[in-house]
């Protein structure tokens, strides 16, 4: 009997390859697997680089008004 591949056991058993331990960083505001986590001032995340997107201040402060 031959038996498979370690990273098919790793899958069936875990869902997971050997080298992936599931700990991927995930942002706490949108759940999303994340590169970059944003911090506000007080030192609370506001989000992520899926979850945030940049504005140029002078073109929003003349959309505001």
């Amino acid at each position: 009997m031959i038996r498979d591949d370690p990273i098919i056991r790793s899958l069936e058993a875990t869902g997971l390859p050997p080298w992936d331990d599931g700990k991927t960083p995930r942002c706490p505001v949108c759940g999303e697997e994340c590169g970059e986590i944003y911090i506000g001032a007080s030192g609370d995340v506001c989000g992520c680089d899926r979850c945030m997107t940049t504005r140029d201040a002078w073109e929003w402060m003349e959309e505001q008004g």
